[in-house]
């Protein structure tokens, strides 16, 4: 695979780069540009899914052109989905783009996903998995966090926030922590709400790239005919 053309971080580059270490959810660093890319890979991180996420990870070479999309996803079935990351306003115009990309991707077997901030922020859930995150590096005693995790274990259908804390005597700080080490997971929509429901990741489906697109709300990108 050809090297992306650019790096992404350099001194002369005008833009707000940040470098997201999300120690104890992904195992390396990933670069992203501005706060749109930021919310996708702290999203995706969350994602049961998700075992690599890396930045620019090559240039394809396209008829005419090339490109080098924003992120290469790794799940934990061992395949990997391309994702470009771009605001909604500037779709339309890069369609053609996209569609090559696309076919040449699924050639080799991969999936192409855009992604906008739509998606992203759709039910503030970009807020509550940033805040979920910075629980990740908590500390708790293993009897606390095992009692939350044979409950579940125990209800295949999960439980709200709320009611592990009562019925559990357990902080809401830990809850977090679980959901950011990926050991427990929401069962609805991404939300941090008192009635939110969490379920054990044994119960849920979350190997493959698709689980990951239901997640972020997006389907694969499809080529126009």
């Amino acid at each position: 695979m050809d090297q992306p053309v650019r790096r992404l971080i350099k001194p002369t580059t005008p833009r707000t780069v940040h470098l997201l270490n999300l120690r104890g959810v992904l195992p390396s660093p990933v670069q992203a540009e501005a706060t749109t890319e930021s919310a996708f890979v702290q999203v995706a991180a969350l994602c049961p899914a998700t075992r690599y996420v890396s930045s620019q990870p090559e240039t394809l070479e396209l008829p005419g052109q090339n490109y080098t999309p924003d992120y290469r996803v790794e799940t934990l079935d061992g395949r990997t989905a391309v994702w470009e990351v771009k605001l909604e306003a500037k779709v339309p115009k890069h369609r053609t783009l996209f569609n090559l990309a696309a076919r040449h991707l699924a050639a080799r077997g991969e999936q192409f996903f855009v992604i906008s901030e739509k998606s992203l922020r759709r039910r503030d859930q970009h807020h509550a998995v940033r805040l979920v995150l910075r629980y990740a590096k908590g500390h708790f005693e293993p009897a606390e966090l095992a009692k939350v995790t044979q409950y579940l274990l125990a209800h295949p259908l999960g439980a709200s926030i709320q009611q592990l804390i009562t019925e559990l005597n357990v902080a809401r700080d830990l809850l977090f922590h679980l959901i950011a080490t990926r050991v427990v997971t929401f069962a609805g929509a991404v939300s941090t709400a008192s009635n939110s429901r969490l379920i054990h990741t044994d119960y849920r489906e979350k190997n493959d790239a698709l689980y990951l697109a239901r997640w972020l709300g997006v389907s694969p990108w499809r080529t126009d005919l």
